[in-house]
Order: C-alpha cells, then sequence, then structure tokens
C-alpha cells in the first residue's frame, strides 16, 4: 500500500509554515508523484489566503515551480471553508474556475456570509464547549456541506466531522452520487474510526491526505496507514494509491 499523492498540504500562505517549494521538496523526498497546495480559504478569521492577490501569487509561484520541478505534478487548490448555510464556499468566481482542485472544509472560524450561518456558528461554538450538538444542529450543519458538494465541484471533503457534529452517512451518500471523495486525515489517527466505519457503509471513495501544516510533514501518512489496517478498508475505496490513479475526480483526470 503506497500513496502517491498528497492533495492537502498548508505553506505560509495560511497556517503552513514552509513554503510552496519547501512542500514541492519535501513531497519529491517521500516519492510523492503530485501534491497539492491547498491553504485555507480567505473565509478563515486569521489565517486564510488573503484575498485574490495572494491566489494569484501563489498561481504564478506554482507555475514557475512547475518548470523548476518537472518530475511531479504541483497542483495549485484551496481548502474552502463553507460561510453560509447554503454551502456556500469562501472562494471568488474569479479563483474557482481556476483551480486545479478543490478541497472543501467545515470550520468554525470563518466569516459568515449570513446572519443565519452568524448563528449556526455560534451555535456550533457553544455545542463544542457543552459537548453535545443536538440533532437540529447536526442536521444544519449536514444540510449546509452536502450543500456544497451539490453546488461545487468538491474534489474532497476534508477532515468530516472533527469540528462539527454531522450525519457522516448522508454525507457520504451524497459524496458517492457526486463524484467527491471523503477524506483519511493522517493527523488524526483514531478519532477517524467512527466517521470511516459510517462511510464504509455506502459507496463513496475516500482520499488519503497529510493535511501537512510543515513541509516535514507532507507525505506522512503513518496514522492513515494504521487506520486502513485496523478498519481493513478495501484498498480499491482508496483513490490516491499506487495503482488506483485512474479514477476520475470531479475535476482533475489522472
Amino acid at each position: 500500500m503506497r500513496v502517491i499523492a498528497d492533495y492537502h498540504t498548508h505553506t505560509v500562505y495560511s497556517h503552513g509554515k514552509g513554503s510552496i517549494e519547501d512542500n514541492v521538496r519535501a513531497a519529491l523526498s517521500a516519492g510523492l508523484k503530485i501534491i497539492g497546495i491547498t491553504d485555507h480559504g480567505p473565509g478563515h478569521f486569521f489565517i486564510g489566503i488573503r484575498g485574490v492577490p495572494a491566489f494569484r501569487r501563489m498561481q504564478s509561484e506554482i507555475e514557475r515551480l512547475r518548470y523548476k520541478y518537472p518530475d511531479i505534478e504541483i497542483l495549485f487548490g484551496v481548502e474552502a471553508n463553507i460561510v453560509d448555510t447554503d454551502g456556500t464556499i469562501d472562494v471568488p468566481a474569479s479563483i474557482l474556475r481556476e483551480l486545479d482542485i478543490l478541497l472543501v472544509g467545515y470550520h468554525k472560524l470563518v466569516k459568515p456570509q449570513s446572519a443565519a450561518a452568524a448563528l449556526l456558528f455560534i451555535k456550533n461554538f457553544i455545542a463544542g464547549w457543552t459537548g453535545g450538538a443536538g440533532e437540529s444542529l447536526r442536521r444544519l450543519n449536514t444540510e449546509a456541506i452536502t450543500a456544497a458538494v451539490k453546488r461545487y465541484p468538491v474534489d474532497a471533503i476534508t477532515h468530516p466531522g472533527l469540528q462539527i457534529d454531522i450525519d457522516t452517512f448522508e454525507l457520504a451518500e451524497i459524496c458517492a452520487q457526486y463524484g467527491t471523495a471523503l477524506e483519511i486525515n493522517s493527523s488524526y489517527g483514531e478519532e477517524l474510526d467512527g466517521y470511516i466505519e459510517a462511510v464504509l457503509t455506502t459507496q463513496a471513495k475516500l482520499v488519503i491526505n497529510s493535511d501537512a501544516h510543515t513541509p516535514s510533514r507532507v507525505g506522512d501518512f503513518k496514522e492513515a496507514y494504521s487506520l486502513v489496517e485496523r478498519l481493513e478498508i478495501p484498498r480499491e475505496r482508496i483513490i490516491n494509491l499506487e495503482g488506483n490513479m485512474a479514477y476520475k475526480r470531479r475535476r482533475l483526470g489522472s
């Protein structure tokens, strides 16, 4: 079992510690064939990409690095945030249509686009403190994230259910219909067991990513490999394993 593409990595453009080139070099050292540069979308408080100019700088830098490092595919992407109850994400249309890969994550510290979204985020914060979301909040969260999958060409949902309580089975069912993968995030280990077990009852595809915030973590899939073995996940369900890369993602063909 060998992952050859790490689609979820962060750089100094958002919450990461290394440059894009640092991540590319780390990916090459790890023997990867593809790396996604997917920093936090601009709607994330404090750490998000700083608007369209930053996206353009990233895009130009990636274009330059593609010539410098021809032995690896470097993808211009983003880990977008859901900013409204209707699934709206925080990526400008002018950027969205030029991305190579679109990841979407449900995070708490984002700028809400509406009063309804602000109320939902407040409820999620309270639920995080009290330890219980309640069925109505779970339903609203699930509706928001599934709406994003239906509305945008989402390649993968990142760490579903880790920050926000959702109906994982329902999300996986929708992802299976729309060709969106669900992430096995190698930064979380056993926290993912319940969510993965629910996904395996559907036809949804899975993708292993590092969620690296430092170059040293790019291509580090140790926890994910352990989870795959522990839960006996069928290898054909994981799209970025060597031998499975013929899977056609919503945006990317490989």
